[in-house]
């Protein structure tokens, strides 16, 4: 039989192994534990240190037959280190745990990271795959433009250059007034198509060489409900469907085609109106004669100061105008042979129906396109009148009187055939002209010789309609310098005939000057 100091020995040694075996394994924890478990971990362990002084205590105590139940108290040391035991083992199971969560969740974050990086490159090259799209669908965009304008330049040249400096006026004024580089763009883009409907407008109104009437203002005030029709079927942008739609909309409302008042026209559109009626007003057209820069702007802020056009867009014009490369030379064709088509489109607005005579405008056309070689040769400007010719009605009828006057013409149109000299785009070096009832006849002279034997034929073939006819006649000749504009040689021409006394059957005064003198009648 044991004696209970014995047994008490057995477990008191017992619970000291387990709380040390405790003490040990969770020592060796401590460093597997998360940091914010560590310090509590140590107080925990501490007190499992306690445990075993004190069990090393009551061994003390009991071996010097200290009086207090052995048995009690060594069963409850033994059974205090065996909880420890039990409590570090599944602290211990509960830790492993926890480190294969955490292991699993560091290789969860490394995937997660793995597939974001993995991500972030898609998102990147999507970004990259998207701007490089954007990119080529705004450059497709304007090559779509540009093939527009050129269809228009198909139509009509003047407008095609329009569109161009419209587009440059507009661009220099949009970076002016600090607009972003998109709404720069856009404004551009809008500016090269801002006339696209001119191609529905019919060739009699579009290319018309003289002041529209009431119906053909009408027509052409439809070209921005044509073209923002045809624009915002295909692009997407609003911005560039307003500037066709409201370019000739004014701030007070008077202008066209829905008479928008203020805010309801966008800021692009404003910039396009004072860049539209600026190279409107510079521009020089077979009716009308071209304004100086200085002028049109005066005439911008004119507009502006009436609440017409924008102020702040005119002001911001006012700046840039100095170092505006203005527009003078004209882009070509499309084609080659498309001169030759707009050339025959122009000969067959001008020539009068059922003759072969062509308006005077059409020379006006001629110069207008800078085709022919007045800049290289002294031209002469020789107009025939009828004074007579409201007697010859009365005396021989209407019929016969203007049959008189058309063979006449032909006569005359044989003669400057005759005289005349090949050139690439147009009729010859002489050409016959009519304006009303009266002949002008257009010769650049290559050999001074020509001159005189020209207006010799010419007085000839007019005596002998006015001995068989009794068709008087008045003949000015006058001789330009090479350069001398025709708009301003005819205008100098006609004003100064037009009050003189009309004189009959007198012989053609030949002047060899090559300066502009005094007009004389002949």
């Amino acid at each position: 039989m044991y004696s209970p100091k014995i047994v008490s020995f057995l477990l008191i040694g017992t619970g000291a192994v387990f709380v040390l075996s405790a003490i040990i394994t969770g020592l060796q924890l401590r460093n597997k534990l998360p940091p914010l478990l560590r310090n509590r971990w140590l107080q925990l362990i501490g007190l499992m240190v306690f445990f075993f002084c004190g069990h090393l205590l009551v061994t003390y105590l009991l071996w010097h037959d200290f009086a207090f139940p052995h048995i009690l108290i060594a069963a409850s040391i033994f059974f205090s280190g065996f909880f420890a035991l039990l409590l570090i083992a599944h602290i211990k199971a509960s830790v492993k745990t926890l480190l294969e969560s955490e292991s699993k969740f560091t290789r969860a974050s490394e995937i997660i990271k793995l597939k974001a990086n993995r991500l972030d490159r898609e998102i990147t090259a999507r970004s990259q795959t998207e701007a490089e799209l954007e990119r080529t669908n705004t450059l497709f965009l304007k090559d779509l433009f540009e093939m527009m304008i050129e269809v228009l330049a198909n139509r009509d040249q003047y407008t095609f250059d329009h569109a161009h400096h419209v587009a440059t006026i507009s661009h220099s004024i949009g970076e002016q007034m600090g607009l972003p580089a998109d709404m720069l763009e856009i404004l551009e883009l809008g500016c090269l198509v801002h006339d696209i409907g001119k191609t529905a407008i019919p060739d009699d109104v579009l290319l018309k060489p003289d002041q529209f009437d009431c119906q053909d203002r009408k027509i052409m005030d439809y070209h921005p409900l044509i073209g923002a029709k045809l624009i915002s079927r295909h692009i997407q942008d609003d911005r560039i469907t307003d500037i066709i739609l409201q370019h000739h909309e004014r701030l007070d409302g008077s202008g066209y085609p829905f008479g928008l008042k203020g805010e309801d026209i966008g800021i692009l559109p404003r910039i396009v109106a004072v860049a539209d009626t600026y190279d409107a007003l510079i521009s020089q057209r077979p009716y009308k004669t071209s304004f100086s820069e200085k002028k049109a702007l005066e005439l911008l802020w004119d507009e502006a100061e009436a609440g017409v056009l924008d102020k702040k867009v005119v002001e911001s014009f006012s700046k840039v105008i100095e170092s505006l490369k203005v527009l003078e030379s004209s882009r070509p064709i499309t084609a080659g042979f498309m001169k030759e088509v707009e050339l025959f489109r122009s000969r067959t607005y001008f020539r009068e129906p059922l003759t072969d005579f062509y308006n005077y405008r059409y020379l006006l056309s001629l110069d207008d396109a800078r085709l022919l070689k007045k800049d290289s040769f002294s031209y002469d400007l020789i107009l025939i009148r009828f004074p007579g010719f409201d007697k010859l009605q009365l005396d021989i009828g209407y019929a016969v009187a203007d049959q008189v006057v058309d063979e006449l013409g032909h006569d005359l149109l044989e003669i400057t055939a005759t005289f005349s000299h090949e050139r690439e785009y147009y009729d010859g070096s002489v050409m016959l002209f009519r304006k009303g009832l009266d002949y002008l006849i257009y010769a650049e002279y290559e050999e001074k010789y020509s001159r005189s034997k020209l207006l010799e034929r010419i007085s000839r073939i007019l005596d002998t309609a006015e001995n068989d006819w009794h068709l008087l006649y008045t003949l000015y000749s006058h001789q330009f310098a090479p350069g001398t504009p025709v708009v301003q040689a005819i205008c100098r021409l006609f004003d100064q005939t037009r009050n003189e006394t009309d004189s009959c059957g007198a012989v053609p005064l030949s002047s060899e000057s090559a300066d502009p003198g005094p007009t004389t009648p002949q």
